[in-house]
């Protein structure tokens, strides 16, 4: 298949990319690289792509060296850069998975994740429609899990109260999938992700702010005891998904063409069971520090693991990877790569 991939110089994007091309897929990735703290980082997932950061001008396709792939540096909230690219590729799948995340960002920020996360994804969403894409895959995140939400969170939870910006624009564009769904008959699958970690991650997710405080010997500031629960889910699980997904819709005929799932390993961990693990992983303590924040008052649940029942009935495949056999994967790597392909 021809494949667009947007947020393609992310920490997913990476990874969908490297799978997408050793499957045989041809690949077009975008991304605007317009985030200053992460941007060198972005560059080195791109040249383990095979693209030469110092090549990349706006717009104009970079071919990679190693594979099927070009990169364009291209921002998704430009209706008309996607429709004239959508137009001239025609592609037969869109993985969308650019956006703004973070939930303080987002309290600072609130105009900037509207316009990425939904305007974006109506954006791509047109650019879908309009040039017959036979199917949008849509990545969504646990956050959309708002205030009435019970773990384990299923996908028909009662989300109409979200507790960020953040997640209302996530929650937002999985209404305008559902809608072009059923409107325009447009395919759409969506995953909600929870708590993804693994080689290549975000700077600013909890697994690689609690490995750089152990390194760096910084206290690292823990609520409720250390006993906020959440669904750890390894980098491989995501990807081995939405492959799934991708190569094998579930939608029916007769029906509209809208699947959703919630991915995760559905295992409650204590965030402090995590921290532990990577503290044996790196063979180093941490320091704690209990704070006596509220989790409720900064847009986080207690507990947040998925009910992952409707993933394994539907697409008969459930995640694997324990945090016990991934963290070891995860420290490594960030011990080979901390301070020398990125910083936090």
């Amino acid at each position: 298949m021809k494949i667009l991939v947007t947020g393609a110089a992310g920490f997913i994007g990476y990874h969908v990319i490297n799978r997408l091309i050793n499957e045989g897929h041809t690949v077009v990735g975008i991304d605007n690289l317009c985030e200053p703290d992460t941007v060198n980082l972005k560059k080195v997932r791109l040249s383990l792509l095979g693209i030469n950061p110092e090549a990349i001008q706006d717009g104009v396709p970079t071919r990679s060296a190693i594979a099927v792939f070009d990169f364009i540096k291209l921002d998704v909230q430009n209706r008309n850069d996607m429709m004239q690219l959508c137009n001239e590729c025609r592609f037969d799948a869109i993985i969308h998975l650019a956006a703004i995340t973070g939930t303080q960002l987002a309290i600072n920020y609130p105009t900037a994740f509207h316009n990425i996360n939904t305007s974006g994804t109506v954006n791509m969403l047109e650019a879908a429609r309009l040039t017959g894409v036979k199917h949008f895959f849509f990545a969504s995140s646990s956050k959309v899990h708002g205030r009435l939400a019970q773990a384990p969170m299923k996908e028909n939870d009662d989300i109409d109260e979200p507790m960020c910006m953040y997640a209302a624009s996530k929650r937002a564009a999985e209404l305008l999938c559902y809608a072009y769904a059923n409107s325009y008959r447009l395919p759409v699958t969506i995953f909600r992700l929870f708590t993804t970690y693994g080689s290549w991650c975000r700077p600013n997710s909890a697994p690689m702010l609690i490995a750089h405080d152990i390194v760096e010997e910084k206290p690292i500031k823990l609520m409720n005891n250390g006993q906020l629960v959440r669904d750890f889910t390894y980098i491989d699980d995501v990807i081995d998904g939405m492959m799934f997904a991708i190569n094998t819709p579930t939608h029916k005929a007769g029906q509209v063409p809208y699947a959703l799932y919630n991915v995760g390993r559905s295992t409650p961990v204590p965030y402090l069971s995590f921290i532990q693990s990577i503290e044996q992983a790196l063979g180093k303590s941490a320091i704690i520090e209990q704070v006596d924040t509220d989790p409720f008052t900064i847009g986080e649940h207690i507990e947040m693991y998925a009910d992952t029942s409707k993933l394994e009935s539907e697409l008969a495949y459930s995640p694997v990877w324990d945090y016990e056999e991934a963290v070891p994967l995860f420290a490594q790597w960030f011990k080979e790569n901390y301070k020398v392909n990125f910083t936090i």
